[in-house]
């Protein structure tokens, strides 16, 4: 599988581009906004990620023409600012798929990675996350259970996406928190039990199991009934 590197920083370039393919990716780097608008066009990427500020052409005007000209591959998006609501829905509306704060943590933007490439083929339509009756599209932010939209805050959708790409593993409290949250939106550990009941109010009771010693787990089948 091909991944697109965009990034401007040579030595976080060089961090992300050897962590990836020591983990069996090939990997094309772009260190502008117009070589990276052109490769993308020319190349069918199995996911992307992408800086905002690159010169030449910002990363958002980048994806934005990029989705423009019909191409949907996944775009992870690396930001040094705090990513509140209203940066995730102006890069969401871009085209964005999924953001991740600076400095980058190797082993999230793995997760993120193995969560889109799994979920997509290159230029698919629609990076959803499935769990039996449960979907997630992570281009859009919603959750399905079955033909219902479920009303989902950012925490608990933050922590549900957590789960989802954790592939089938238990994941602890403080994990989460670690994963799941910037240093501006954190949440405590002790918090994470409170959302997770909410979850299961939404979900049903047995969509997150709690493995004793170990975390919570995502089930493999997540049911309607």
């Amino acid at each position: 599988m091909r991944i697109l590197l965009v990034e401007d920083d040579p030595d976080l370039a060089s961090q992300i581009r050897r962590l990836l393919e020591q983990e069996g990716y090939a990997v094309d780097h772009a260190a502008d906004g117009p070589i990276a608008l052109e490769m993308g066009r020319e190349n069918p990427y199995s996911a992307v990620i992408l800086d905002p500020g690159l010169p030449g052409m910002d990363g958002l005007t980048v994806l934005k023409r990029w989705r423009n000209s019909g191409l949907t591959m996944p775009v992870i998006v690396l930001t040094a600012s705090r990513t509140d609501i209203s940066d995730m829905r102006e890069g969401v509306r871009a085209g964005a798929t999924n953001y991740l704060l600076k400095p980058v943590d190797n082993e999230l933007l793995l997760d993120w990675v193995r969560g889109v490439v799994n979920s997509a083929g290159p230029n698919s339509r629609g990076v959803v996350l499935e769990r039996g009756d449960l979907r997630i599209d992570t281009v859009s932010l919603k959750v399905w259970l079955g033909d219902a939209l479920l009303r989902m805050t950012p925490t608990e959708y933050r922590i549900l996406l957590c789960l989802a790409t954790a592939d089938g593993r238990p994941m602890q409290a403080q994990e989460i928190v670690e994963r799941g949250f910037d240093a501006e939106s954190t949440k405590t550990a002790a918090e994470i039990p409170v959302y997770v009941s909410r979850l299961r109010d939404k979900l049903g009771r047995t969509a997150i199991e709690t493995v004793h010693g170990f975390g919570y787990r995502l089930a493999d089948e997540v049911s309607t009934k």
